[in-house]
């Protein structure tokens, strides 16, 4: 089998553009209205309100990886 290189399509004209544009917003919009249609306007977006004891999160993260990232040296990224 032939290895395919990638080509980039560059289109010319702004109305093939324009068109191609809107054609992606129209698929975007109905994908969107099959979400909400499906119940998913009902995601819960507000903040949780729950505090964890350290037995509960060593629980459910288990001991080694609890251990790990209290005892982390690493230095937090500036962006996170």
């Amino acid at each position: 089998m032939a290895d395919k290189k990638w080509v980039e399509k560059t289109f010319d004209s702004r109305e093939e553009r324009e068109r191609l544009g809107r054609q992606i917003n129209k698929r975007f919009a109905e994908t969107e209205r099959a979400e909400v249609e499906a119940g998913s306007e009902n995601i819960p977006t507000g903040p949780i309100d729950l505090d964890l004891s350290e037995e509960e999160i060593r629980r459910r993260v288990g001991s080694g990886n609890f251990e790990s990232a209290k005892d982390d040296r690493q230095t937090n990224s500036i962006n996170s």
